[in-house]
């Protein structure tokens, strides 16, 4: 049967999907992880190969979602993170029942800070490290907001580590669960970690988003924390949603539920002390 992953608000079927990446979905995502026939897949992704030939000379194989082929061929080895690649993209690309920002999203307290950011910012690790200091992580990749509202959703999904943010994790955080690294990918190297089991997710709930911090790593600065107004916030916001211009009246309404309630920051830091007590305060 054909591995279905569960992801708390989505389900993906996996065809062709061969044993390395389900190994790879066994560690990451425990119960989530079925090999039951459902009919209440929302996306079917497959994987091929380019051709036969190509099952024995420089091997390639393409991630298929829906019949499209929205990346490249890549080498077997290099499939895992354009497994995890392609569930983004099937969210981002396809999902318009809700408000999808390009965000990681910590939550503690019932309260959730969201961070966008451009890729490089840090934010994976800094999401990941308070995870595993006792916030909620909801997404390492998006922040999925109901509509009319300032509420945000969970995602039952590992957290994507890069290039010297798997050391950081591996440095500061021992009882991490890495997957392997998948090294020189068109991004870098790339491992995931574990953040929480099932039967953790399971009983998170919906919360409520209090601030949004705009993080930017930079190693060796002091940290520079400055707020800013909502109207900047609303138009960094938009430019960082992946639906909100095509959800019209629906998207604005969303969007400012969220900017009437939440507080917006930047931020640089090197340190996640600083940056611990920081969010702490917000949540208080």
């Amino acid at each position: 049967m054909n591995p279905v992953v569960d992801v708390g608000q989505y389900r993906f079927c996996f065809e062709n999907c061969p044993p390395k990446i389900v190994k790879y979905f066994e560690q990451m995502y425990d119960e989530s992880l079925s090999f039951e026939k459902r009919d209440d897949i929302d996306y079917f992704l497959s994987v091929n190969y380019t051709s036969v030939l190509r099952r024995f000379v420089k091997p390639q194989v393409c991630l298929y979602i829906d019949n499209q082929r929205p990346f490249n061929p890549v080498h077997p080895d290099l499939l895992m993170p354009s497994v995890e690649w392609g569930m983004n993209w099937c969210i981002a690309s396809l999902d318009y029942s809700k408000l999808l920002i390009h965000s990681s999203v910590l939550v503690k307290n019932g309260k959730a800070i969201i961070f966008p950011a451009t890729p490089g910012s840090g934010k994976s690790t800094l999401s990941a490290y308070f995870a595993l200091h006792g916030w909620h992580l909801y997404s390492d990749e998006m922040a999925i907001i109901n509509f009319n509202s300032n509420t945000v959703k969970p995602m039952h999904r590992p957290a994507s580590m890069k290039n010297k943010s798997i050391e950081v994790i591996k440095r500061y955080c021992d009882e991490a669960s890495l997957s392997e690294t998948t090294f020189n990918t068109h991004k870098g190297d790339i491992a995931h970690v574990k953040l929480k089991t099932r039967q953790q997710f399971d009983l998170l709930e919906d919360a409520k988003i209090v601030a949004v911090v705009f993080p930017k790593f930079k190693v060796g600065s002091e940290l520079l924390i400055q707020e800013i107004t909502k109207v900047e916030g609303f138009a960094k916001l938009v430019h960082h949603s992946f639906n909100y211009s095509v959800l019209g009246e629906t998207g604005f309404s969303t969007l400012k539920a969220v900017v009437e309630n939440c507080t917006f920051f930047t931020s640089h830091f090197s340190s996640y002390d600083g940056m611990g007590m920081f969010l702490q305060e917000l949540v208080d």
